[in-house]
């Protein structure tokens, strides 16, 4: 009765729309979860409608989208709330609020605090429920994420955050390494870098190549900074061997003194200057 109630609301509000109701029958409901140390997803099919999706990638916070089989046709709002399943019929439906709807394929798209909400209300048996305009004018539609099965699968995402790997291609894909003056030795923060480097280097089947390019300041004669530079790229280059890259993807070279990042001008650029930059490459 109260999925009619909310229902016939949602319509007299759009001005007498038509509307639709999706949601996974009990016999059918499912939640299935791809797990990996890069990415989490956690999603159910919505019968009819599309995919209901929690996901969270290496160093990135959690969101929610959904992924529907028809394009919606304009932006809009929809109506979000907690809905009880049938079998808890003394619980009323609960409004958490509003959020935007976009054109496309791919609706809505909640943050990390409202992702997190659908999550702890699943948990506890609880359908979040979202209602949008949809694939043509005065019609709406009605989405229940169901909470049937979630409980197995959901041991299994938490398992799989827990294992998530800290950072992700875009946070790593281009690092800069500062030496101080007349120094090659990899400790501090240059060691916690290129951990997450070879780490992710490691994990990520579609990285090809990792190009090291090492190089100083001014001070000093040409020849030294040019010594040095090999010194410090080559340093980057064992360590990343050292911890499981292969050779064979890692380009080195070095530049010496000869491609300055700022004019060695003053002290602060030339801190600048000493380095060696590290790029990942997707092939």
């Amino acid at each position: 009765m109260w999925r009619k109630l909310l229902i016939l609301c949602v319509m007299m509000l759009s001005g007498n729309a038509f509307g639709h109701n999706y949601q996974a029958r009990l016999d059918v409901a499912e939640w299935r979860l791809d797990p990996s140390p890069l990415m989490c997803r956690l999603w159910q099919p919505v019968p009819n409608y599309g995919d209901a999706v929690f996901e969270i990638r290496a160093g990135e916070p959690l969101r929610f989208y959904v992924d529907s089989y028809r394009p919606v046709l304009k932006s809009g709002k929809a109506d979000m709330a907690i809905v009880a399943p049938e079998w808890k019929p003394d619980i009323q439906t609960r409004p958490v609020g509003r959020t935007a709807v976009v054109p496309g394929k791919r609706p809505i798209l909640l943050d990390e605090d409202k992702a997190n909400l659908f999550l702890a209300e699943l948990e506890v048996g609880m359908f979040p429920s979202f209602t949008h305009h949809a694939w043509f004018e005065k019609h709406n539609v009605t989405v229940d994420v169901s909470a049937v099965n979630f409980q197995s699968a959901y041991t299994g995402y938490l398992s799989c955050v827990a294992g998530l790997f800290p950072a992700n291609f875009d946070q790593l894909q281009q690092s800069l390494l500062h030496f101080e003056t007349d120094k090659w030795v990899i400790r501090g923060r240059l060691k916690e870098r290129l951990d997450l480097i070879s780490g992710y280097a490691t994990l990520d089947p579609a990285i090809t190549k990792i190009r090291i390019d090492g190089h100083t300041d001014s001070d000093g004669r040409r020849g030294y900074n040019w010594e040095l530079s090999r010194k410090r790229a080559q340093a980057v280059k064992d360590y990343l061997e050292a911890k499981g890259v292969s050779p064979d993807m890692i380009d080195m070279k070095f530049y010496g003194e000869g491609v300055p990042a700022k004019n060695n001008v003053n002290a602060a650029n030339k801190a600048v200057n000493r380095r060696v930059l590290v790029r990942m490459e997707r092939g």
